[in-house]
């Protein structure tokens, strides 16, 4: 097996931006931090929903724990991904291991996508038992757990945005609006409960659960399309547009030919190609180059741009 060498922190061949680099570290880190914080907690969340719902056989609070458990899942599958995206680049990997966070990004959505369904399976066979028998065992304390889930929730999702805001970093922000999603869950969970409770009309607590099931399914295909678009070198066209368009106000740039763009991780490789004038020298077009990359690196996080000059 061929043995991977390591690049010496000099030898930089795709002129590769080290500032946005070394911030990606930092970010790295941060996130790694926060995730160890996040799994406590949906253990915490996970291990008490799910031994509560099986006691009370709630089975809003079941699927609201089943929700949570995908975020134990995912929190292992992002501190791996995050561990291999860290590494330095090598021989291999000259842009280096970016592409593992996204990975990792992708399989926790598919992993939610399955937890949902599973939900809707018990959620579905519940509801049938609760047809055929016309009650449910209910108590009041899946309600008081869902309402103390949802608080905790909350408070993660406060510090996720507040680091997220403070950082610039779009994965912690994602990461607060699905704390978010999961607190409005666990609220959901706790009103069902509790009216069913209150009105013994039983079929609302697994009809909730239907409904939590399938909001699992669809969040879980929202991350599964972003992640797959990255990892499929997908660009927006909307993003390539805007590109083009700030290329084109240079005064030196004639026309611009395409704009291909695709991701690492969170940041940005850009390929462009430009008409200029002939007669613009190599040193010439070296510092248009420089000017592009400066330009483009105020508005995106771009981790190397390639440009290629063709005369008019």
């Amino acid at each position: 097996m061929a043995k991977r060498q390591v690049i010496e922190p000099l030898s930089n061949g795709l002129n590769i931006d080290l500032a946005i680099e070394a911030a990606s570290l930092h970010k790295n880190r941060l996130a790694r931090r926060l995730l160890w914080l996040n799994l406590a907690c949906y253990v915490l969340l996970s291990g008490t929903e799910l031994a509560i719902g099986y006691w009370t056989q709630a089975a809003a609070l079941l699927a609201d724990g089943q929700n949570n458990l995908t975020g134990i899942l995912s929190a292992t599958l992002l501190l791996v991904g995050l561990h291999y995206a860290k590494l330095p680049r090598d021989t291999f990997h000259l842009e280096g291991h970016w592409q593992y966070e996204v990975l990792a990004v992708f399989l926790s959505g598919l992993l939610m996508v399955l937890v949902g369904l599973s939900c809707i399976w018990s959620a579905g066979w519940q509801t049938w038992q609760v047809l055929s028998a016309g009650r449910e065992s209910l108590n009041l304390l899946a309600s008081l757990t869902a309402g103390f889930s949802g608080g905790l929730l909350v408070i993660e999702a406060l510090i996720n945005a507040y680091q997220g805001r403070r950082l610039q970093d779009s994965a912690l922000l994602a990461s607060a609006r699905d704390y978010f999603s999961d607190a409005i869950t666990s609220g959901v969970t706790m009103v069902a409960i509790t009216l069913a409770w209150l009105t013994h009309w039983y079929l609302i607590d697994t009809l909730t659960a239907l409904g939590l099931g399938a909001y699992i399914c669809w969040n879980g295909g929202q991350i599964l399309s972003q992640s797959a678009t990255k990892l499929s070198n997908g660009f927006a066209p909307s993003k390539q547009q805007q590109i083009v368009v700030l290329l084109a106000q240079h005064p030196a740039i004639q026309r611009v030919i395409y704009v291909n763009g695709r991701y690492v991780g969170d940041n940005l490789v850009l390929d462009i190609a430009v008409v200029v004038a002939p007669e613009l020298t190599v040193q010439a077009t070296d510092q248009l180059r420089v000017q592009l990359e400066a330009q483009l690196a105020h508005q995106w996080s771009i981790l190397y741009c390639c440009v290629e000059f063709r005369a008019s």
